[in-house]
């Protein structure tokens, strides 16, 4: 039986064979539809940027916080701590570079003398002595900055090296922040630029004025610095220097104890050895100040 053959009248778009083809209009602007494309995710790129400057200031900030070295205060300090006068002028050139960088090396806390220039500049010298250590054939105060600079500081003992001298800016900038300075000032012209130097650089909890002018002591107080009174604490009363705006006060060793009892912190000067100072810290005295720490407080024994 054989089979029929299909007839095809269609072709596979379902249009007659003899159907006449789609005419295209070659003016018209229409297209073929095409499948909507999805439409793009938004990308807010300042929004991102943003965020991402947000993240890396938090990221500065708490490494700052908590990431940088601790800065070593008044408040922080360990008793019995050792201040060496005039960075330890019987062991090194007095006032010198040299000399209070070896003080932050032991452990022990810069007390340089201050005084100001023929220009204003505020330098670490003792005009009493400086100009024999230096050399200078004229008083601190005609110095200019570059003789200051030229000069050379005469050590105390043979054998050892002289010093470079400093300016008190340069001193903060090179060990501020290390230690807690105790300055010794004695007049309101040389304390007005050496206060700016410290709260410019911050260092307020780290400093201890060392004063017996009242002036310069309100002066410090004013600008939220610590204030130790260096004069004769017989011929006045605590009342009074706690109201002048003193925090603390140096006593001799010999009576130091007896002042234990005030609202102000005690610091004992002419302290003989390591055994007096123990006695004197067991007594409630915070510090002593001495022109040889090694031999108040040797440095092996000295800690953070």
């Amino acid at each position: 039986m054989s089979k029929k053959k299909r007839r095809i009248d269609k072709d596979r778009y379902g249009r007659g064979l003899t159907d006449p083809l789609p005419s295209v209009d070659p003016e018209s602007n229409e297209r073929i539809p095409v499948p909507e494309r999805p439409e793009p995710k938004k990308f807010y790129a300042p929004l991102w940027a943003g965020g991402i400057v947000v993240l890396l200031v938090v990221g500065v900030i708490l490494f700052n916080v908590f990431g940088s070295k601790d800065q070593l205060t008044v408040e922080s300090l360990n008793p019995p701590a050792v201040a060496a006068l005039d960075g330890g002028s019987a062991v090194y050139p007095a006032n010198s570079k040299l000399a209070f960088t070896e003080n932050v090396k032991f452990g022990y806390l810069p007390a340089p003398t201050l005084f100001a220039l023929k220009d204003g500049t505020i330098v670490a010298a003792n005009p009493e002595t400086a100009a024999d250590q230096m050399g200078l054939k004229k008083s601190l105060d005609e110095v200019t900055v570059s003789e200051f600079d030229d000069a050379t500081i005469t050590p105390p003992r043979k054998d050892t090296a002289s010093g470079e001298t400093i300016t008190w800016d340069d001193l903060v900038d090179e060990i501020g922040g290390d230690t807690v300075f105790l300055p010794a000032i004695d007049s309101p012209e040389v304390a007005e630029p050496a206060l700016k130097t410290i709260t410019e650089a911050g260092l307020e909890d780290s400093t201890i004025v060392r004063t017996d002018d009242a002036e310069v002591a309100r002066a410090a107080a004013d600008a939220n610095i610590d204030a130790m009174f260096t004069g004769d604490v017989t011929a006045t009363g605590n009342e009074s220097l706690s109201g002048d705006g003193y925090t603390a006060m140096a006593v001799e060793a010999d009576i130091a104890a007896k002042w234990t009892g005030v609202d102000l912190d005690v610091w004992a000067t002419d302290v003989k050895d390591k055994k007096q100072l123990e006695t004197l810290a067991d007594a409630g005295v915070v510090g002593a100040l001495s022109t040889n720490p090694y031999k108040v407080l040797p440095s092996e024994v000295k800690t953070d």
